[in-house]
């Protein structure tokens, strides 16, 4: 029996987003929701009230929604643009607040920024799995666009 966890890694592996769900950190590797990866998601969510963040959220949105297909009624089309407008708001928070960390290696993140990720996914509303995998992958679009600027755009564009 071990007295003491096995020590995580500072960084994790992570890939761009894909519409399937894939790109995300992995949960195991982050672990539980802490007081750091909460304050991390909340410092998100300020900044995404930040002229950046709202600028990386509309061209994202403007530019990916309409190929992404969502089979979504014409009267619920503004909520769910609304709502995944919000999460690409809030990834690029959390790409915000990763400028106060150390530079990660390229194809990495630091094992708190992913859980505030996390967090941020976990906080997002409830709907239709199709629909909340379209938001989980704008709020980590956002958040690569910030961290990789606006040609990530293009190279999302172009995976779709």
């Amino acid at each position: 029996m071990r007295l003491f966890r096995a020590a995580r890694p500072q960084h994790l592996p992570l890939d761009p987003p894909r519409l399937d769900g894939a790109g995300w950190p992995d949960a195991a590797g982050v672990g539980r929701p802490s007081f750091e990866t909460s304050t991390y998601y909340e410092l998100a969510v300020r900044n995404a009230f930040e002229p950046e963040a709202h600028a990386v959220a509309d061209r994202l949105v403007d530019e990916l929604l309409p190929r992404v297909e969502t089979g979504v009624s014409g009267e619920d089309a503004p909520y769910l643009r609304k709502t995944i407008l919000t999460a690409a708001r809030v990834g690029a928070g959390v790409g915000i607040v990763e400028r106060t960390f150390p530079p990660a290696e390229p194809g990495t993140v630091d094992r708190a920024v992913a859980g505030a990720l996390w967090e941020a996914r976990r906080r997002l509303p409830g709907m239709q799995p199709g629909w909340s995998r379209t938001a989980g992958f704008f709020l980590l679009a956002g958040f690569h666009v910030v961290r990789g600027g606006p040609s990530v755009v293009d190279d999302l564009a172009r995976d779709l």
